[in-house]
């Protein structure tokens, strides 16, 4: 098994979460090395071999070398798990430099590690990729563009590969929380700055759920070889809103944007 972001938040604790299950290996890979190496070190104390890779996932370079170390040391990983993730605040100002941290980590780094990684999974019988991606991926992001649209492509990008690789018996989930306390949503800032829009989007939206909570959904739901991962149940109610009364749910989310607005 191999889990992108698991230093911390969700992917950690997914990390964690099936390391319950037994499996032969757990690679914590994550641009924080030292918080990689704290997850890996704790799954190592529960009796499961672990151990950490420090890489940029902007990199494409790193991620192919990183893919290649994994693969001469294991031969397959029959468990990606892409989740890690950036997001920055901001509409259509959002600065070159942000845009394309934004489309390479929240997706192209998992189109790279499923191109590296897929090949030895169809040529050992099957394997799993659950992708991280966020209701903002099914709905849309306030405040958040590149990570709306990013999130959205990685929906895209997990549909695609569960179509395509169905028979070379890939299966594959995508993972779309609402709000989770993890520091992506609540980061550690100045607690007298007010919050921006993207939080304030998602903090009023619907419940806060904890990281391990949000694990427990996605292992039942691998287990289960479920592709829609929805630990907010209303997230589901607002995603069939949205195919079915389009024009209502823009002007019901314009509305919304408005009132949290003028807060």
């Amino acid at each position: 098994m191999l889990v992108t972001g698991a230093a911390s938040g969700i992917g950690q604790a997914i990390a964690q979460r099936v390391a319950i299950e037994g499996p032969s290996v757990v690679i914590c890979i994550d641009k924080n090395s030292d918080g990689a190496t704290r997850t890996a070190t704790a799954i190592t104390a529960m009796g499961v071999t672990s151990y950490a890779i420090a890489i940029d996932l902007a990199d494409l370079t790193a991620i192919d070398l990183a893919s290649k170390i994994v693969l001469e040391s294991h031969g397959c990983i029959d468990l990606l798990v892409c989740n890690a993730g950036v997001s920055f605040s901001g509409g259509i100002e959002t600065d070159e430099s942000a845009w394309k941290t934004s489309w390479d980590v929240n997706l192209m780094a998992q189109v790279r590690l499923a191109r590296n990684f897929i090949p030895s999974m169809i040529e050992n019988g099957g394997g799993y990729i659950l992708n991280t991606a966020s209701a903002a991926g099914l709905l849309t992001g306030l405040g958040a563009l590149s990570y709306a649209v990013t999130k959205h492509g990685c929906v895209a990008l997990s549909e695609w590969l569960a179509i395509t690789h169905k028979r070379d018996n890939i299966r594959v989930s995508v993972l779309c929380p609402m709000g989770v306390r993890t520091g992506l949503l609540l980061p550690e800032t100045d607690p007298d700055q007010p919050r921006s829009l993207a939080q304030a989007a998602v903090l009023e939206a619907g419940a806060l759920l904890e990281p391990s909570d949000v694990a427990e959904a996605a292992v039942a739901a691998i287990n289960a070889e479920q592709f829609l991962i929805l630990p907010h149940p209303e997230v589901r109610q607002f995603y069939n809103f949205r195919a079915n009364n389009t024009e209502k749910w823009i002007t019901a989310m314009a509305r919304y944007q408005e009132n949290l607005l003028d807060d």
